[in-house]
């Protein structure tokens, strides 16, 4: 059910844009655009900071194992 409701969604999307004129239409691909790389560079940065902190964690975990081994 729920694959036929979006199925229905994007069909009325597609009818939608195709009755834009051309210059909408121009308009409309470069927001999408802007804003799928708007949101890859969220992602990647998101993903990056993550990446980050994981590699801090292990440092410290490290660093932690080294000071209690000292005596």
């Amino acid at each position: 059910m729920m694959k036929c409701q979006i199925m229905a969604q994007e069909a009325l999307l597609i009818a939608l844009i195709d009755t834009l004129d051309d210059n909408k239409k121009s308009n409309l691909q470069h927001n999408f655009n802007q804003r799928a790389e708007e949101i890859k560079a969220e992602v990647l940065n998101s993903m990056a900071t993550d990446e980050l902190y994981e590699r801090l964690l292990e440092h410290l975990d490290r660093y932690s194992k080294t000071v209690n081994l000292r005596p």
